[in-house]
């Protein structure tokens, strides 16, 4: 190539850098560009043109700082009002957007200087040569302190946003962009990481921190958390429109920590217990959403809200008061003679219905409060497991308090199969049964659940109260998914007793062994193992007498040895016991011109059957009553009584008293009428279905001695098993193994094993007296 002037050469390109300022690089040849800077580095001036360029850049940056910066800067220091900001965010940006425009040009003209030049000096790339111009020149230069000024104004344009003013975001995200893509003089981040992120979180921290103190003081909980998260999204909306990703996480953080973290008992304080009581899940859905990122602070939350839900608790308890009183006798009874009895009666028989009624609200009442705080759960708390593991905790304490849960919730599944499921579709029965599986997997002493379950459920069998077969199928079906079939195995047990039972007495009628007139027998055949003592308890020689109890006519006594003998010929090595006390009947009996149905005990039945075929007139006293049925005085009293004294006075006493004595007589009321055709006779002193404070003392001696055979069995399960076994491990694997039904506590297990060492199932070591070792 021919000898060139290299300046004359850079002054060419100087010319051209200066005209792309101006915005007329259509009119240069940049073919001709090139070839000057490919000319210089191959002369071996790449540093002249790398230098001379840089130089060009300093001073024409220099010249459009003092023209157009300087003045918006010295209006910003003096006076930082929302226009002056604007006014130099705009001239920096239109500064920098001119600036990276000429940089991309130049770039490319220079790049054979970037490919040999750079690389082999080790110097910046021309861009970013050109970047870190600018960021000496324009925000770093110590004479004019503009990046102290700049960040003034970006500074002051969010706080005038906060206040609702308006304001270019454009000239912001501009200007924010630019300081991020600046490096800092140490590289050790941008611009705007060293320069300006530090001073809008503090800015913030400052203004929530005020903000916050003066909110709580006029705001209750939901308007606190509404206000927060609005302010929460409006920050976030203005990282989105001009800062960055990053420093929208940390204006979360800081707003999180200064209007929630650092308030949390006071927000709490605030009106927690209200949005619960009013069930507001927007509000509460809102506040949950700003407590989730704070762990302190939800702590406090799941804590505030247990505490609520157990308060709750203790309120729906207290109506269970009239329960701690011993439970009245229900008889039904209102008509007695003599001595105010029927006022008297009327209202023992009314407190023993509101027990009842009691009872069931108690279950009621837990389950539709379980219903709201499970709503709040899907609606309000986003389905966290947290949560649900609080309010699941706080319903087990609230009904595991209850020393009456099991009984309780037994009697309610039992009103519900009994009359709860009248006009109710398929879906609704199927809902009732899962609330109530759902209550028991919440019971701990889920044995004396059993206990009471396994009475219940015989009476409905037993008595045919229960109105569908499939929906007690389904639950004891979902009790044994719960609890596994050993708990269920007595249940359905019962179940297959009912059934074996049905087809016995079909085949037996089948067969005419029961032809007799006018009757129609149906008998359940009952596996002692698995059906509970139904009858309320008597003494022994009342026990030895009801098995002297025998029919009082031949038709009935036929009728029963014709059952006896043909089920003994089909089961041998088999003994019945027939328990009339537990049986029923219905029969047709004519009053005059009028008759009724009426439906009575066996016992009943008896005794109505002595005055079928007498005379009309006839009497009877109470013993010749008893020797002719052998009905044990102590239940014969009840039986008159509810006969003749109660409120249908089927039979006529004399004298006209409500108590019973032998040489009282009794006659059939053939004047008896009522307006219903078919009559309910209720025994005198029927119980309410709560059990007394005596009767539960004795269900709780049953349930503890089941409870013994239950320990000692898995002891003994245990250590067959592992033949040796320390005693904390022996009674850390007793707990677990029998936590499914019941809580055993450790000294259960220890007298369990004393009483196995007593029956040499198991002996201590020799060596170790804290080791047991089971004896084959």
């Amino acid at each position: 190539t021919p000898k060139v002037d290299p300046q004359e050469q850079f002054a060419k390109l100087e010319t051209a850098i200066k005209e792309i300022y101006n915005h007329n690089a259509s009119k240069m040849l940049f073919e001709e560009l090139y070839r000057i800077g490919y000319g210089l580095v191959l002369s071996k001036n790449g540093a002249l043109a790398y230098d001379g360029v840089k130089g060009v850049l300093e001073r024409h940056l220099g010249r459009c700082v003092r023209g157009d910066i300087l003045a918006p800067a010295a209006a910003v220091q003096a006076a930082p009002t929302p226009a002056n900001n604007e006014a130099l965010l705009v001239s920096v940006r239109l500064l920098w957007s001119e600036h990276v425009m000429a940089m991309l040009i130049i770039k490319d003209i220079l790049m054979y200087v970037d490919r040999v030049y750079v690389a082999n000096a080790h110097v910046p790339p021309v861009y970013d040569m050109g970047m870190c111009v600018f960021r000496d020149q324009v925000l770093l230069a110590p004479a004019r302190r503009l990046s102290a000024d700049l960040a003034k104004a970006v500074l002051g344009q969010i706080a005038a946003e906060r206040c609702g003013i308006e304001v270019d975001r454009g000239s912001l995200r501009g200007v924010v962009d630019m300081l991020v893509e600046l490096q800092d003089t140490t590289q050790s981040g941008t611009v705007y990481d060293v320069m300006l992120e530090a001073q809008v979180l503090a800015e913030a921290r400052a203004h929530y921190a005020s903000t916050a103190g003066a909110r709580l003081a006029d705001h209750g909980a939901a308007e606190y958390a509404r206000a927060a998260q609005a302010d929460i999204d409006a920050e976030t909306g203005r990282a989105d429109a001009y800062l960055t990703p990053a420093t929208g996480a940390a204006l979360r953080s800081v707003l999180l920590d200064e209007l929630i973290a650092k308030h949390a008992s006071e927000i709490l304080a605030a009106g927690l217990v209200r949005l619960l009581d009013q069930h507001d899940a927007g509000a509460l859905r809102v506040l949950y959403g700003l407590f989730s990122p704070l762990p302190a602070a939800l702590d406090a939350l799941h804590a505030g809200i247990h505490m609520h839900i157990l308060a709750q608790g203790q309120q729906v308890a207290g109506a269970l008061a009239p329960l701690s009183v011993a439970t009245c006798p229900d008889d039904e009874a209102g008509d007695g003679a003599g001595s105010g009895a029927p006022a008297r009666r009327g209202q023992q028989a009314l407190g023993a219905a509101a027990k009842t009624a009691v009872a069931l609200r108690w279950v009621q009442d837990v389950l539709a409060l379980y219903d709201v705080y499970d709503g709040l759960l899907h609606s309000a708390f986003g389905d966290s497991q947290e949560m649900r593991k609080t309010i699941h905790d706080a319903f087990i304490r609230i009904i595991n308090d209850n020393g009456r849960a099991a009984e309780l919730l037994s009697l309610f599944i039992n009103d519900s199969l009994q009359s709860g499921l009248k006009r109710k579709g398929e879906q609704e029965i199927d809902h009732l049964l899962e609330r109530a599986v759902l209550m028991f997997r919440f019971l701990q002493n889920k044995d004396a659940f059993e206990h009471y379950y396994k009475a219940h459920l015989a009476k409905r069998l037993l008595f045919g109260r229960t109105l569908s077969d499939d929906a007690e199928q389904s639950l004891v079906s979902k009790l044994k998914v719960e609890c596994g079939s050993q708990f269920t195995l007595k249940l359905e047990g019962m179940f297959k007793d009912m059934q074996l039972s049905a087809d016995l007495t079909r085949d037996f009628s089948a067969a005419g062994a029961a032809d007799e007139p006018r009757l129609d027998m149906g008998v359940s055949v009952l596996t002692p193992t698995f059906w509970p003592a139904l009858a309320p308890p008597v003494s022994d020689e009342t026990a030895q007498e009801m098995r002297a109890v025998r029919p009082p006519t031949d038709q009935l006594r036929r009728a029963i040895e014709r059952f006896s003998d043909a089920y003994l010929a089909r089961h041998s090595g088999r003994r019945l016991e027939w328990q009339y006390n537990l049986g029923s009947a219905d029969i047709k009996v004519q009053f005059g011109a009028r008759a009724h149905e009426l439906s009575v005990s066996t016992y009943q039945l008896f005794i109505l059957a002595l005055f079928a075929d007498a005379a009309e007139d006839a009497t009877l006293t109470a013993a010749a009553i008893q020797a002719q049925t052998r009905i044990p005085w102590e239940l014969l009293m009840r039986q008159l009584q509810s006969l003749a004294c109660a409120k249908y006075k089927i039979l006529t006493k004399t004298p006209a008293s409500r108590d019973v004595s032998p040489a009282d007589t009794f006659a059939f009321n053939s004047g008896f009428s009522a307006p219903q055709y078919r009559i309910r006779i209720p025994v005198v002193a029927a119980r309410s279905s709560v059990e007394s404070e005596q009767e539960k003392a004795a269900s709780l001696v049953t349930i503890d001695k089941e409870r013994q055979y239950l320990v000692e069995a898995a002891v003994v399960r245990i250590m067959k098993a592992r033949r040796q076994m320390p005693h904390e491990q022996l009674v850390n694997e007793a707990v677990g193994q029998l936590s499914p039904r019941f809580l055993p506590t450790p000294k259960m297990v220890k007298d369990a094993v004393g009483r196995l060492i007593d029956r040499e199932y198991l002996q201590r070591s020799p060596d170790d007296p804290r080791l047991y070792i089971y004896l084959a």
